[in-house]
């Protein structure tokens, strides 16, 4: 059991401390790529989709234009954006993984995996919020986040396929290693240590069954958020 638990963790690490945000400049929209404390690049690609929502948490229509690079264009000003990035094939080979596909690797494979990332980003805030919008999986503020302090703690609720998520995993912008984990009913509450842009992600990593190229998936959800 100790091994199981200890590859999990070394497989999630590798892939973790990167998540897909949104952020607007001059009432422009763009998805971003956030990795080591700071905007990255990224292959556009990757980015599978964005549904922007308005305050009442409905559905705004959305749209990506792939040979623009990641802005997004809305129907209306959005309240808060949801993303999913596809992060690709992981190989763990001799010198650790690599993003490669494991049919194209020359060498020996000691374990397989893809990475899927999903993400919220919150611009302003309702109490309709609270009501989970149906990803895979998610993650939940019970309060509202666009006011909490640093120094103070938010309370999540973690989902996966609609039902609550014991024992959840997370990373934060603060912490790369939290030690918290969601209880039986899929709540936890994460410290917020600064101020500016919050990112709190959950992590799940399970058996791949449906992709033959695989034998494990990481699944990371973030909800973020500027702190003031």
């Amino acid at each position: 059991m100790k091994k199981i638990i200890l590859s999990a963790m070394l497989a999630t690490s590798f892939t973790f401390a990167h998540q897909i945000t949104a952020k607007v400049d001059k009432n422009v929209y763009s998805a971003e790529f956030w990795a080591h404390g700071k905007y990255s690049s990224f292959d556009i690609k990757q980015l599978k989709g964005a549904t922007a929502y308005d305050e009442n948490n409905q559905e705004i229509k959305t749209g990506i234009d792939y040979s623009k690079g990641s802005e997004l264009l809305m129907a209306k000003k959005p309240s808060m954006i949801a993303l999913s990035f596809d992060a690709g094939y992981w190989t763990k080979t001799d010198e650790g993984y690599k993003n490669i596909e494991p049919s194209k690797y020359k060498g020996i494979v000691f374990n397989t995996l893809k990475s899927i990332k999903y993400g919220k980003r919150y611009f302003t805030w309702s109490d309709k919020f609270i009501n989970p919008i149906g990803l895979t999986m998610e993650v939940v503020p019970l309060i509202n986040p666009l006011k909490i302090k640093k120094g103070k703690k938010l309370p999540v609720l973690v989902l996966k396929d609609g039902e609550a998520l014991a024992n959840a995993g997370f990373e934060t912008s603060d912490y790369e290693d939290l030690d918290i984990k969601t209880n039986k009913f899929g709540i936890a509450y994460i410290p917020v240590k600064s101020s500016g842009l919050q990112i709190i992600a959950a992590k799940y990593y399970t058996n791949e069954i449906n992709d033959p190229n695989v034998n494990n998936i990481t699944i990371q959800s973030s909800i973020s958020f500027e702190v003031k």
